[in-house]
């Protein structure tokens, strides 16, 4: 009997302090008059399944048509896709820091004090870093090595990358493939000439060894991890800890068959040439690429240290591999889906001379007009880049919202505002750009998070866009695409977004085109 009334008390004690968050949630907290879906509003676990569903860019084209422009998608967390959230939340200076949500992300594993809180080594992590004097210091010491004007000296060796990549397309005879590995390819093939010299050999096989689907699991799990800051922090202490939680939310995932991963190929290039270089002075290494400017650059500057060096190096193939395969592949997919699109953007490539030169590529309208609307509607990323509210609070479209609240944008919905980019914002047209007056064009691209927001922003743009201008003409150019997209439903989209599924002809011109 004693046994029996104990685990009714449990029970009935368990229900109540539920049912009376549930109640404070819904009702007391500052964020309760929030729209949003009621389920969002007591728990974590509705949007934390929703991430593991893959179901973000359907989030971000649904909620904000349901509830306005501000939507309570956690008990403590907004979602905006506004004009003025965009530049209340990422302006620069703004004072908006990143969320606990980028623990989940974290290259390097914290101290954890007794408090539970992180504490980071000096160390080079430029998405996850949340330490802002430190992350300003290393922007300031890479910022001129990923200008463009330093990056175009690699133009050849993005064209010698695109030369074999016409060749090995040709000889698949207009096979039918899969666009996002092939994107993939491209991508690191293009990272591994401009950054070490080097061919992971991704091009003479024919496949990316499993690596980009294998990257893009991880960051299923990384979506739903982010969520529980807590769990984040326990799988630091314990790796069991973060198993068990994996488990449970069944985002453990296996490597895909004959998986060979690219990473420990370029962590031990780069080591090798990094520890030559640094322990004699008279050290001759005649590539020129990146990572000898890299090297100069903690040569000239020790304040650029041996470990952040290291760490560009890789964060060049970590940040720059799936979201230029991402980028590649929404720009095709769209292109190789509308024949009339894909006839006047050929009609701008084939008409002009030498468009596999940079500048050349950045200067066409409709090429340059495809790839910004491809990003428009396919960004990146399709959850939030969430920020917390400083001190002050936020007031804003007639609600405040306390320090400390998670806030944020997702591209998905800030991209699909029709007061921001027309009534058929959800439409693929290369008008919108083509036809913008010169105001309208410029509030477009100002109000864009396809490379991040603020003082944050992707500090590989520039090298993304280098192979992104140049892998596009380069393709259209030698070949017609035909493309079968998947049931849009099929699509998985979590932190990072990929168009999956997608199927692809690589069909050679001939005389007649």
């Amino acid at each position: 009997m004693d046994i029996d009334f104990f685990l009714f008390f449990t029970w009935m004690t368990t229900l109540v302090l539920v049912a009376s968050i549930a109640i404070y949630r819904l009702c007391l907290h500052p964020l309760a008059h929030v729209p949003g879906p009621r389920l969002a509003a007591i728990s974590s676990f509705w949007h934390a399944y929703n991430a593991r569903n893959g179901r973000m860019a359907y989030l971000g084209k649904t909620l904000h048509r349901n509830y306005g422009p501000v939507v309570r998608v956690g008990p403590n967390e907004v979602w905006f896709n506004s004009k003025e959230a965009f530049h209340a939340i990422y302006s620069s200076g703004s004072g908006y820091e990143k969320s606990d949500f980028y623990l989940a992300t974290a290259l390097n594993k914290p101290h954890i004090n007794w408090q539970l809180n992180p504490e980071f080594p000096d160390t080079l992590d430029l998405l996850s870093e949340r330490d802002v004097r430190r992350y300003r210091l290393q922007r300031r010491l890479i910022g001129p090595v990923y200008q463009t004007s330093s990056l175009i000296q690699y133009e050849a060796a993005v064209d010698e990358v695109l030369a074999r990549t016409v060749v090995k397309l040709k000889s698949l005879k207009g096979a039918q493939v899969e666009l996002n590995e092939w994107m993939h390819i491209i991508a690191v093939e293009c990272l591994g000439a401009i950054v070490l010299s080097w061919s992971p050999g991704m091009l003479k096989n024919g496949t990316d060894n499993g690596s980009g689907t294998h990257a893009y699991h991880g960051w299923r799990r990384k979506s739903v991890f982010g969520l529980f800051p807590l769990a984040a922090k326990l799988e630091f202490l314990s790796k069991s800890t973060g198993r068990l939680f994996s488990t449970i939310w069944g985002v453990n995932f296996q490597p895909p068959k004959d998986f060979r991963p690219f990473f420990p190929d370029v962590g031990k290039r780069a080591s090798r040439r990094i520890n030559a270089a640094t322990r004699s002075k008279h050290h001759k290494d005649d590539r020129q690429d990146l990572l000898k400017d890299l090297i100069q650059l903690h040569k000239s500057k020790p304040e650029f240290s041996v470990n952040y060096l290291r760490k560009m190096v890789i964060t060049n193939f970590g940040a720059g591999h799936e979201t230029m395969a991402s980028t590649l592949t929404s720009i095709i997919a769209m292109l190789g889906s509308s024949d009339e699109i894909q006839e006047q953007v050929s009609r701008e490539i084939l008409e002009v001379h030498n468009t596999a030169d940079y500048s050349t590529a950045a200067r066409l309208p409709e090429t340059q007009s495809l790839i910004k609307e491809a990003k428009r509607l396919y960004p990146v990323i399709s959850m939030s880049l969430p920020r917390k509210v400083p001190a002050g609070g936020l007031h804003l479209h007639n609600y405040y919202f306390p320090p400390n609240t998670t806030v944020g944008c997702n591209p998905v919905a800030l991209h699909r505002n029709p007061d921001i980019f027309g009534t058929d914002c959800d439409e693929f047209r290369l008008d919108r750009w083509l036809t913008a007056d010169p105001d309208a064009a410029r509030n477009m691209e100002r109000v864009n998070l396809s490379w991040g927001g603020g003082a944050r922003t992707c500090p590989g743009r520039h090298l993304a866009e280098l192979v992104v201008f140049k892998v596009i003409p380069a393709l259209v150019k030698e070949f017609r695409i035909e493309v079968v997209m998947p049931p849009e439903d099929e699509n998985r989209s979590y932190f990072l977004s990929m168009l999956t599924g997608v199927k692809v002809r690589f069909i050679e011109r001939t005389i007649a085109d």
